[in-house]
């Protein structure tokens, strides 16, 4: 697509994510994407456009498929495109679900990520002071291949706490990542509470142009 005459590129950002116990590349979490024609910038979420919008989300979902075919690629929900379009692109996909979403819309959306063999994360999931069991039964981990904890809870709440939350989820047969790590003191925590991944800026990141098709 020309605008102006300059080509548009979506300009995209994967943080790694890491094994902490094998200290392997575990997987890619695809962070952001801006629009770029020439110096100007758009971000995603600013994009009016409904054509535009499908035409960078499909560019980037295609783009990080061919970067990586043996790795997990964390992805936000897709906004513009049918999620059953998605194994048409990557079967490596994992389809991260806010935890603030209400149950009927997380149970919809599980139900089409199990039908097309993909996996699902659990984003920013953090206990409340009043328990892990009355703050996680709502959200039903076991659904979950992966549960991310939130930076804030992690860091402001006791060891004993977190170390509690993560064996919780990890029970359900969930994968457990940290989120934001971006100091050793952070990595050595989710190491001593059992988190089984890592994930941010401490671990690496790549960033990426690709055209939009």
């Amino acid at each position: 697509m020309e605008v102006r005459g300059k080509k548009l590129k979506a300009e995209m950002v994967l943080e790694h994510i890491v094994d902490l116990k094998r200290q392997q590349l575990f997987g890619y979490r695809v962070l952001s994407c801006i629009i770029t024609h020439g110096e100007k910038e758009l971000r995603f979420q600013d994009i009016k456009d409904e054509g535009l919008r499908k035409q960078a989300e499909l560019s980037v979902l295609k783009g990080v498929a061919k970067f990586s075919k043996d790795k997990e690629i964390f992805i936000n929900t897709p906004i513009s495109i049918h999620i059953e379009s998605l194994p048409l692109y990557g079967r490596n996909f994992v389809i991260c679900l806010p935890a603030d979403l209400s149950s009927d819309t997380l149970a919809k959306i599980l139900l089409s990520v199990k039908k097309l063999k993909l996996k699902s994360a659990l984003d920013d999931f953090y206990v409340a002071r009043y328990g892990v069991e009355e703050e996680t039964e709502e959200v039903k981990l076991g659904a979950f291949d992966f549960v991310f904890v939130k930076e804030e809870f992690y860091m402001n709440s006791s060891r004993s706490d977190v170390a509690k939350a993560v064996f919780y989820a990890k029970s359900f047969g969930a994968k457990v990542i940290f989120k934001k790590i971006d100091t050793y003191k952070k990595v050595q925590l989710a190491i001593d509470c059992g988190a089984d991944y890592g994930h941010g800026y401490f671990f690496g990141y790549e960033t990426y142009s690709i055209p939009l098709e």
